[in-house]
């Protein structure tokens, strides 16, 4: 699978309405065992769709880890490592202590260099990238993607969010909390990365059916703090703002911050992670709605499909680890199988 373009929407699938409820869509191809694709009591966060599975030999894999400070990308680094342990591999963490692209691109280079098995990338930038992953092509070293897409180079397969039309979910929702009129804020995140330009354009995708919705954008770069200061500043130059987006759940928790410190209760607040502190935000009425992604998802099918990849196992090019908007109905089940 080869990306040439900054812009990548994958293939959508039936997004998940409840953990515990829904099965997921396969597309797995001829050659990848069908796994427990729903998930169970044993496996409430449907990890197991793709293993666990036994590596032919101790493979030695490595994950490159952007945002080692970052709740989501946390939890996807610990399902990783879980899941290596259970499959009799070694995950080195390779973790990016840095802002900067360069330094991830030699990280790569230098993990080519050690001649691993394969590699697992969470990029920090999408298009500065592509040497890193163009390096291990030439190696002939596997790289498998979570989360985000690089702008070049070829995968073995890419499990992520459908983020276009999770996004697009999420501008819906606001736009019934506001009856289609209003300023809202949306917290974009780091506009040089392909997931932050998906889900901008599912978000104004949405709200482009509502032409009295003024939308202002604002790049948080995926942070809580830049998330408070936004907010701080919309507040003070736009007080009829209605509602915000937050591109993820730093960002959106930190506009939570700014409405509360204003004394504002009038604001309607979405967030689009899935992390247990937006779960508590949402049961305490403080944010309308999150988005909830998977990334336990996106860290136990990377190391089973690069484990069967090696293996000599056909496996799927594109896997969505699906969504689901949870709010006040449903928070209960999601914060029980985050903790579980």
């Amino acid at each position: 699978m080869e990306f040439h373009r900054r812009r990548f929407m994958i293939l959508s699938m039936t997004a998940a309405s409840s953990p515990f409820l829904t099965r997921l869509s396969a597309l797995a191809q001829e050659g990848t065992p069908p796994a427990e694709a729903s998930p169970s009591a044993d496996d409430p966060l449907g990890l197991n769709r793709f293993g666990p599975v036994q590596g032919s030999k101790a493979y030695k894999l490595a994950f490159f880890q952007p945002y080692p400070t970052n709740e989501f990308w946390q939890r996807l680094q610990k399902a990783a490592e879980d899941r290596a342990a259970a499959d009799g591999v070694t995950l080195d963490v390779i973790a990016l202590g840095t802002t900067e692209v360069a330094d991830q691109v030699a990280q790569m280079e230098a993990a080519v260099a050690q001649k691993y098995d394969g590699l697992i990338l969470g990029t920090i930038n999408a298009a500065g990238i592509v040497p890193g992953v163009e390096a291990a092509n030439n190696a002939n070293i596997p790289v498998l993607a979570v989360d985000t897409a690089p702008a070049g180079g070829k995968l073995i397969n890419l499990s992520q969010t459908d983020n276009v039309t999770a996004s697009a979910t999420a501008g819906k929702f606001i736009a019934d909390k506001i009856a289609g009129s209003g300023k809202v804020l949306n917290l974009q995140g780091d506009m040089g990365n392909q997931t932050a330009q998906a889900r901008n354009e599912g978000f104004h995708k949405a709200i482009a059916e509502h032409p009295d919705i003024k939308v202002i954008d604002q790049s948080a770069h995926w942070t809580q703090e830049e998330g408070l200061s936004i907010t701080e500043n919309v507040l003070t130059s736009d007080p009829d703002i209605k509602a915000i987006f937050g591109a993820n759940d730093p960002a959106a928790l930190g506009a939570l911050q700014a409405v509360k410190s204003a004394g504002r209760t009038d604001i309607v607040i979405v967030g689009f992670d899935g992390n247990p502190s937006a779960f508590e935000a949402v049961k305490a009425g403080d944010l309308a709605a999150d988005i909830a992604q998977f990334p336990p998802r996106m860290g136990a099918f990377g190391v089973d499909l690069m484990v069967r990849h090696l293996n000599g196992e056909t496996i799927p090019e594109l896997v969505d680890t699906g969504t689901a908007t949870v709010t006040s109905d449903n928070v209960d089940q999601f914060l029980a199988a985050a903790s579980s």
